[in-house]
């Protein structure tokens, strides 16, 4: 009897062994995304677990402006609000239908929630600004930001990138490097947006862009490749150029000239009497202009003024040649 229970009790500690050198084993060469069973079922075969939704959020705004400065294509920020603190990254807020995938290509109609409906995602970003995370590359994000900006200064609400935060849909990422391509996965573990925001949140993989300190939008239900506005219509917009944005340039030059210069060009049309001479600017108005090849001791005469014989130049007669004596 001694020797049953005994065998009972060697088999129970190698079975005990054998699940911790797994779980070690797991740990060590990586961990499941995701934050494990939940409340909600983010294991959930059926692929339920949506998202927060965004509505009762009170977002910060920044003041309205210029889109190609702002970022956001209806001209107001409502994430990273602070203009000159935060010059090369902005959180915009947008609706559209159904869901979207982050990486839709943009269409050129501009829209927001100040203004009109999207088509996809990419339109509440300003001309001349992209979705952060297009092209898949941790560099986006870190070129244009902080994992501290991202967790602290971003605002309420939940602004996203377009890219997922893992690699493939079974493993967290290692740290990426210069190289690593994120995909933008539709739905399924680790197939959630990066975020910022303070309505994001950390799963059990944390490496995406900065290690141990990317956040995501949690919930397995709508990954990168097709968001809801309801619950993802926050999207995080970077400035395509270095440094800081530059105003747009004014659409249309003002070439229109005055009233008063069309006047002065055309003295025809300024009512001036064109029988009488323009003054030359600068000149003695008591002096009269000379005439070219006039003799300029000789006073002009004045149409139908009359001489006065007193004060007219008496003009002297030739010499009368004298008769020759008789």
């Amino acid at each position: 009897m001694l020797s049953a229970r005994m065998t009972v009790i060697r088999s129970l500690l190698k079975t005990s062994l054998a699940l911790s050198f797994v779980f070690s084993l797991g740990a060590s060469a990586g961990c499941l995304c995701g934050p494990g069973p939940n409340v909600g079922g983010y294991d959930d075969g059926m692929g339920e677990d949506p998202p927060k939704t965004l509505q009762g959020i009170t977002f910060v705004e920044s003041e309205k402006g210029d889109p190609a400065v702002v970022g956001c294509a209806d001209g107001q920020r409502e994430g990273f609000a602070d203009l000159k603190k935060h010059k090369r990254i902005a959180g915009c807020l947008g609706k559209w239908e159904g869901t979207k995938s982050m990486r839709d290509k943009p269409t050129g109609n501009a829209c927001g929630d100040d203004g009109d409906v999207c088509d996809v995602p990419a339109d509440v970003c300003a001309a001349g600004w992209h979705v952060c995370g297009t092209d898949g590359k941790a560099r986006d994000l870190k070129t244009h930001t902080s994992w501290k900006a991202c967790q602290e200064q971003t605002g309420p609400g939940k602004f996203i990138a377009a890219m997922s935060h893992g690699q493939t849909d079974e493993l967290c990422p290692p740290p990426p490097t210069p190289s690593t391509n994120f995909p933008c996965m539709d739905s399924g573990i680790c197939s959630e947006s990066i975020c910022c925001g303070e309505d994001c949140q950390f799963g059990k993989c944390r490496d995406a862009i900065w290690r141990g300190k990317t956040m995501i939008s949690l919930g397995k239900a709508e990954g990168c490749g097709a968001v809801s506005s309801e619950a993802n219509g926050g999207i995080l917009c970077c400035y395509d150029g270095s440094g800081a944005p530059k105003p747009s340039a004014p659409t249309k030059a003002d070439t229109k000239s005055g009233p008063a210069d069309a006047k002065a060009a055309d003295p025809s049309k300024a009512g001036a009497d064109p029988t009488k001479a323009v003054a030359t600017p600068g000149a003695d108005p008591t002096k009269a202009a000379a005439t070219p090849g006039a003799d300029p001791t000789k006073a002009a005469a004045t149409p139908g003024a009359k001489v006065d014989p007193a004060k007219a130049p008496t003009k002297t007669s030739a010499p009368t040649k004298a008769p020759p004596a008789g």
